[in-house]
């Protein structure tokens, strides 16, 4: 989180810098979106969505002022096959005196084959009405136009295009209300366009006017299951329906039979009769209830406003939450633009700004991950924390196959668990440094002091040869300390002076410096050299004072008279050295501790304990040459210490 205070100040300049140039990066992939909205992929996320919106929205109440007679099944079976005569749409027509406006939804565009005179008698019933409008054709590229006969035009009241143009994928969800011929004639109405005229709803005709020419409206559509009013054909014929049910209403007469006329798919699911949608599209330019698509300007600002809130919710909470955030604004987005559609009649293009929602927490994820791991990085480096893991303790099982390349996550983390653990063995080490400079330093300088204080208050009982033995003890006893801690900083941290050199000869050096002083202990100190082909790269003068701790120790611990033991031998890839003494053992609950700082074995008075780094010295040791050491031990049995060291390849 960018805002946390307790960030470096350059990490939260990183970081900010991250966070701005995500809000600009995803403002404008958003912009782009809205502006490109018709390629194919944005085109049909959007359209989608706009069908689940109408789908989950409550549909349009059907107007009480349209009503449609509906060409079905029980009106062909009662009339007979289809086409029928146009003597029977004459004799409907006189049935519909009473209503305000008729649109006969039939496409009359030539002359009857075989009962011309039924043309002049439906001509003559359109003129004796008044107020019938017949629908004409625009094909699509705007250079045909199919118009009924002139006999029939020329008696209708107005004439309108019933023409339509789904989308790409079959649905029809939006219409020209006026569209203009390829010749550039003037723009002919649609068939909704001239009923509205004729039956005087002036305001209406005003309103579809100023629509300019060649603009799509997206309907509004009503409920499939809750239609207009609808009256079988064969019924109003038969005067089963009463002329008083049209009267001051705008009738539309179209197919509804199965198979009869044009079907079309809509948002609402399934194929609806093309005189269905007509009257919905009346219905929309009556009430003015066309859905418009926000222009690109308002799109692109709440588009900017949404990106803005999950960007801040993203600077601010954990990543969980930051996702929670993210999703819920897609969520309340698509539902905010759904009410927006039903209450306003404006609906905002949502894959634009969906797409920039939804790619926002993975670009911030990476962003963000990136500024902190570039962070960990430099903290690493000063550090110097190497870019691999440690070779893992032999003889423990291990091992995968698989290494993280160096710049990868899990990489950054291995070595970010390095520095963890330096700091954490820095801290030990610095309490321990506290603790040795309080106690054990301090002791053999408090001694000495009171030694002094002794002889100066009682001078006839401490003699100053005394005195002088007492103080050259402890001042040994203090460079001992010191030897011991210097010794173990330089095996942490010294550069290593490595030299091959044979495994044998270094141990026989080692017990051979100490042969006098197991000489004078009455032990015999005993090592066979048996493997003259154990060669080793080590520093050996590191290598040798750690055989060596580990010979003073078996050397102090064992009793007179007893031996103790020094091996070489093979282990697979390893040589371990063995120290075998016949001391009195080491307890279970000191062994997991035992190769720790500042340890120290138990002694008695004959043989005090040591500065408890001599051990210590010895593991640190191993682990730099790419080993470790280790021991096994029964109490009364004595110990077995190992120094396991990798063999040459």
């Amino acid at each position: 989180m960018f805002m946390d205070a307790r960030h470096p100040t350059g990490m939260r300049k990183r970081l900010l810098a991250e966070w701005l140039v995500l809000i600009a990066g995803l403002a404008l992939l958003c912009a782009a979106l809205t502006a490109w909205m018709n390629l194919p992929g944005i085109r049909d996320i959007n359209r989608r969505a706009y069908d689940l919106s109408m789908q989950a929205a409550p549909s349009l109440r059907p107007s009480d002022d349209i009503a449609i007679i509906a060409i079905d099944d029980a009106s062909i079976d009662a009339l007979g096959y289809w086409p029928w005569r146009r003597s029977i749409h004459a004799a409907l027509l006189e049935r519909l005196h009473g209503a305000r406006a008729v649109g006969l939804d039939l496409i009359l565009s030539a002359p009857h084959p075989t009962h011309a005179q039924d043309d002049l008698l439906l001509a003559e019933a359109i003129a004796r009405h008044g107020r019938v409008v017949l629908p004409e054709v625009l094909s699509p590229d705007g250079h045909h136009r199919i118009a009924p006969i002139p006999l029939l035009a020329g008696a209708a009241a107005a004439l309108g295009r019933i023409d339509a143009q789904p989308d790409p994928d079959g649905i029809l969800r939006a219409i020209q209300p006026r569209r203009t011929p390829a010749d550039g004639g003037v723009p002919l109405g649609h068939l909704s366009l001239a009923l509205a005229r004729v039956a005087g709803q002036d305001a209406a005709t005003a309103r579809a006017q100023a629509i300019p020419a060649d603009a799509a409206l997206h309907i509004r559509y009503t409920d499939p299951a809750d239609r207009l009013a609808l009256y079988p054909y064969a019924a109003v014929l038969n005067g089963q329906v009463p002329e008083t049910a049209f009267r001051d209403r705008i009738v539309l007469i179209g197919a509804w039979a199965s198979g009869l006329g044009d079907h079309l798919s809509t948002p609402m699911n399934g194929a609806t009769a093309g005189v269905a949608i007509l009257a919905d599209t009346l219905q929309n330019l009556q009430d003015d209830l066309w859905i418009r698509i926000a222009p690109f300007w308002l799109t692109s600002l709440t588009g900017l406003c949404l990106i803005l809130l999950v960007c801040l919710g993203l600077g601010t909470l954990s990543a969980r939450w930051g996702l929670a955030a993210a999703l819920a604004a897609c969520i309340l987005f698509l539902a905010s633009d759904a009410l927006l559609l039903q209450w306003t009649g404006y609906w905002l293009p949502p894959a634009g700004i969906l797409a920039a929602l939804i790619l926002a927490y993975p670009l911030w994820s990476w962003r963000s991950e990136e500024a902190s791991l570039s962070r960990i990085d430099t903290e690493l480096e000063r550090l110097r924390v190497p870019l691999r893991l440690e070779d893992p303790d032999p003889g423990e099982h291990a091992e995968s196959s698989w290494h993280a390349g160096p710049n990868t996550l899990p990489a950054r983390a291995i070595r970010l668990h390095q520095a963890v653990t330096r700091l954490k063995q820095a801290t030990r080490a610095q309490e321990e440094t506290l603790s040795f400079l309080s106690h054990d330093m301090r002791s053999p300088q408090s001694a000495i002091l009171s030694a002094i204080e002794l002889r100066r208050q009682t001078p006839g009982r401490w003699t100053e040869e005394t005195v002088l033995a007492h103080i050259e003890q402890q001042a040994l006893a203090t460079l001992d300390l010191v030897d011991h801690f210097v010794q173990l900083g330089r095996a942490e941290s010294a550069p290593l002076n490595r030299h091959p050199c044979d495994l044998d000869d270094l141990i026989q050096e080692c017990c051979d410096r100490r042969w006098a002083r197991a000489v004078e202990r009455g032990i015999e100190l005993r090592f066979d050299a048996r493997h003259p082909e154990a060669a080793a790269t080590l520093d050996t003068e590191l290598m040798g004072r750690a055989i060596g701790n580990l010979l003073d120790n078996a050397l102090l611990y064992s009793p007179a008279q007893s031996t103790v033991e020094c091996t070489l031998e093979p282990a697979g890839r390893f040589w371990h050295i063995h120290v075998q003494d016949a001391g009195p053992g080491i307890p279970p609950e000191q062994m997991e501790r035992l190769f720790l700082r500042f340890q120290r074995l138990p002694g008695d008075a004959q043989k005090p304990t040591g500065s408890g780094l001599g051990l210590a010295f010895v593991q640190t040791v191993a682990r730099r040459h790419g080993g470790r050491a280790f021991c096994a031990s029964t109490p009364g049995q004595g110990a077995r210490f190992t120094i396991s060291l990798p063999v040459d390849d």
